[in-house]
């Protein structure tokens, strides 16, 4: 398969938004018999400097050289999506995504309606708001959207896992709310600065109780983003959220090693040790320590066993 066959594949399995498309008519002879406002500007071609032109007049010439085998391959598919180069009217390439659809009349000529997005103002496939909503519900991540008053217009159910019920019961509730046992002051001024500033926080880490394990902490990685409207207003925060209490306690347990190796065993002073031994477990370790010492060794001598009395054999 050649390499524009397998974008034409690939492109062909995505869902095609026809929020921003641009519609044009073709005849039988894919001569253009329709343009749009939306297509001029795209293509900055006036309706007059396109009716009646074949539309492989307006493609680079490698992409005009596949027009007849496209043409096969929608008759026998009932249509094609893919990827086409199209000349704008200053003369410069744009990459558009196509999706045409041959409409056949009884005893009449096939004609076409073609559809064309813009592909340059992202990386890649811009999709809709059905396959985004799809995406974000089905991600492991915990993902949550706020108002400007911080109150829950949406969520992902994998939120669930930390507790307060489902995304339903969320709605126009607050942090504190739903996660009592957090600390939901200081995670709401985190987004209330992201709303402000509209510069985004990610990989905030925050320690507290969540419902879903109420007897101890939990740690968790946090990223706000702001979200606006199509004039740069904020609208609300949107908001990640992952369990990291596995990776906080192993990075507490290396600092705790290396408070001990840092601390204990300075001096031979065998008080002064035990008491090094308490000031770097507690609180890192316990809530306090007993250290038990025998009178042998606070008098500087050797421990004293107890000697385990042996019995003959016969």
């Amino acid at each position: 398969m050649a390499a524009s066959e397998e974008r034409d594949v690939s492109a062909a399995r995505r869902r095609f938004d026809m929020a921003d498309a641009a519609p044009l008519l073709l005849d039988a002879r894919m001569t253009v018999t329709s343009w749009t406002a939306d297509a001029e500007r795209l293509l900055g071609y006036a309706p007059s400097e396109v009716l009646g032109r074949r539309a492989a007049e307006l493609l680079l010439p490698e992409d005009a050289a596949r027009i007849p085998d496209l043409v096969a391959r929608c008759h026998d598919g009932g249509g094609w999506a893919g990827l086409l180069s199209v000349l704008h009217r200053d003369g410069h390439a744009v990459r558009v995504m196509v999706r045409a659809v041959p409409i056949r009349e009884s005893g009449g000529p096939t004609r076409w309606v073609v559809l064309l997005a813009d592909l340059a103002g992202g990386p890649g496939w811009d999709m809709s708001r059905s396959v985004l909503e799809r995406m974000n519900a089905r991600s492991p991540v915990g993902i949550a959207i706020v108002d400007t008053d911080l109150r829950y217009v949406w969520s992902n159910a994998a939120l669930e896992q930390f507790g307060g019920g489902p995304p339903h019961q969320r709605l126009g509730r607050r942090l504190a709310d739903i996660q009592p046992g957090l600390d939901a002051e200081t995670l709401e001024a985190q987004m209330r600065r992201v709303l402000e500033s509209g510069r985004p926080v990610v990989g905030y880490e925050h320690v507290g109780r969540v419902r879903s394990a109420p007897h101890r902490e939990s740690a968790h990685s946090l990223s706000f983003i702001r979200l606006e409207d199509d004039h740069g207003h904020p609208i609300g925060v949107y908001y990640t959220v992952v369990d990291v209490t596995d990776r906080y306690r192993a990075r507490r347990r290396l600092a705790l090693l290396d408070r001990a190796g840092e601390h204990i065993g300075r001096s031979l002073d065998v008080q002064h040790t035990a008491q090094e031994l308490a000031d770097v477990a507690v609180p890192g370790l316990a809530d306090f320590v007993t250290v038990d010492l025998l009178e042998s060794v606070l008098r500087g001598a050797e421990p004293v066993c107890g000697r385990r009395s042996d019995t003959g054999g016969g």
